[in-house]
């Protein structure tokens, strides 16, 4: 398995990997969160950086890094997980009623997709992969898309294009 180094959050703006960039207000209106899709050789990688204000008299800064890393196929992957097993019913091929997650291993990275309800949306996990951020903690990388940025703000149609791409093979 290919291995990376976190992302820097004060590169990320200049980063030659950068093939898609969505940004959306945080969550109090207060400033913005960005996110940054890179295209490194056959693998994605999904990294934020927002801003963190002064705080106990330490400067603002940014913070953020690379929240998931898999396989390129797995976009195309994720993409049907959401639209042909979580919108479909069990007799249109979908899950079952009570199954929030499905998984399925691309490129020996184990992938899950997931239907998130504390913040609606839908997961997407490597768990081949360890988060970045702590040595002794051991959890998946894993990020949630939420509804809004996927159905509201058409991130998913965004997605789409860039998984034609792949599966064209123009990237």
């Amino acid at each position: 398995m290919r291995t990376f180094e976190n992302t820097d959050p004060y590169k990320l703006g200049e980063d030659k990997r950068v093939i898609f960039r969505y940004s959306q207000p945080t969550f109090n209106n207060r400033n913005t969160d960005y996110y940054y899709l890179l295209l490194d050789d056959d693998y994605f990688i999904w990294a934020t950086k927002g801003y963190f204000p002064p705080l106990n008299g330490k400067p603002e800064k940014w913070v953020g890094g690379s929240f998931i890393e898999f396989p390129k196929s797995g976009l195309s992957w994720f993409i049907n997980a959401i639209e042909q097993k979580f919108m479909k019913t069990e007799a249109e091929g979908g899950l079952k009623k009570e199954e929030l997650t499905y998984s399925e291993v691309i490129n020996d990275e184990k992938l899950v997709a997931s239907r998130w309800f504390g913040t609606p949306g839908y997961g997407l996990a490597n768990a081949s992969r360890d988060r970045y951020g702590s040595s002794t903690f051991k959890k998946q990388q894993e990020f949630c898309f939420t509804d809004e940025m996927l159905f509201d703000k058409g991130l998913l149609d965004n997605l789409k294009i860039i998984a034609k791409k792949i599966d064209s093979g123009e990237l």
